[in-house]
């Protein structure tokens, strides 16, 4: 058996040593092109699709060089996106709601429960949590995902249920959000010392009058809908009542909340995906497909809310309860499904 010379094993390792080299670089530059391919996907009813059109909008909100960090103007947001069809009337809603809670500690449960709902059945789940963690996986870049929540699995249960036709609804803190505030310091609620305010939660919360901070919203907003729910509920949508935040701005608290809430409806709402918020009983809708949903409503105050609610059409108010009271049953109601 002819053995190798010393000089030609030596060649040989050289080879070998470039091509493995050669070899990972192949593969971190597919994992990169994997990596870069998610922004693309768009979860649709017929399947998985790749959407090349999608924004690469951040996670501020905000296409790269064109919104100065920490602007604060006038709600006037030109968007190419903005839809201007005309609502055809909201259908009232009879179904379940998922909370955080429950997302987190009763998943297994919970999925059980909703995948043996009939078809058009309302659904609402949580899919943030106050602090800005996301519950599913979300092609905003830089992002902070949730480690309570499963995101696969979350995934995975929204495709399922959006495959039986059922009516998907999303709920979403709008203005808490510890995450996005501590990665845009400029766009948080602060006390006089410059330190960012928190709540008896330790939660940050954002300046609706910050146009980074509505360009996040509309971009979540559309996200959502791509991944095929048909309604997103804002929460937390408010300034905070506290006399410890510093806030100046040329209009007040109540106009700049009113301004928010009409640029979202007009930038995402249409008739075929609603933009409502979950408020008190006096908060203003603006005109467009909207919601307003209440919370932690007696039963025996039900018809007096009703009646005094600030929404002009019935089928524009939903109760969220955790009751089976039927004193609800005549209203929109979304009870608690655990």
């Amino acid at each position: 058996m002819r053995m190798l010379s010393y000089h030609t094993k030596m060649r040989l390792r050289k080879v070998f040593t470039v091509l493995g080299i050669l070899a990972l670089v192949a593969l971190l530059l597919w994992i990169c092109w994997l990596v870069w391919l998610q922004r693309f996907i768009v979860y649709t009813r017929d399947g998985v699709v790749f959407n090349f059109d999608r924004s690469t909008t951040n996670l501020s909100g905000k296409e790269e060089g064109q919104v100065q960090p920490g602007e604060t103007v006038a709600l006037d947001i030109s968007l190419a996106e903005t839809v201007e069809e005309t609502p055809t009337g909201l259908q009232p809603l009879t179904g379940f709601y998922a909370d955080s809670e429950l997302l987190s500690e009763e998943f297994e449960a919970l999925q059980a429960q909703l995948e043996a709902l009939e078809p058009g059945t309302a659904v609402l789940l949580d899919v943030k949590s106050k602090f800005g963690n996301f519950y599913y996986t979300t092609g905003l870049t830089g992002a902070s995902q949730s480690t309570a929540v499963d995101a696969g699995a979350m995934d995975s249960l929204i495709r399922t249920l959006r495959q039986k036709d059922l009516y998907l609804i999303a709920r979403v803190p709008a203005f808490r959000d510890s995450a996005f505030a501590q990665a845009n310091l400029s766009c948080g609620l602060a006390v006089a010392s410059g330190a960012l305010w928190t709540d008896e939660d330790q939660c940050y919360w954002l300046d609706p009058a910050n146009t980074q901070v509505m360009r996040n919203l509309i971009q979540l907003c559309r996200e959502l809908r791509n991944l095929g729910f048909d309604e997103v509920v804002f929460t937390d949508f408010r300034i905070p009542d506290s006399g410890s935040i510093v806030y100046s701005a040329s209009s007040s608290k109540d106009q700049i909340i009113r301004d928010a809430a009409a640029q979202l409806v007009t930038a995402c709402a249409s008739d075929q995906f609603t933009v409502s918020f979950q408020a008190s009983s006096g908060f203003q809708l603006p005109e467009g497909q909207c919601r307003l949903y209440l919370e932690n409503v007696a039963p025996e105050q039900a018809a007096a809310t009703a009646s005094g609610a600030a929404v002009g059409d019935s089928a524009r108010l939903v109760f969220l309860t955790d009751t089976r009271d039927t004193r609800f049953d005549e209203y929109s109601v979304l009870r608690r499904i655990l």
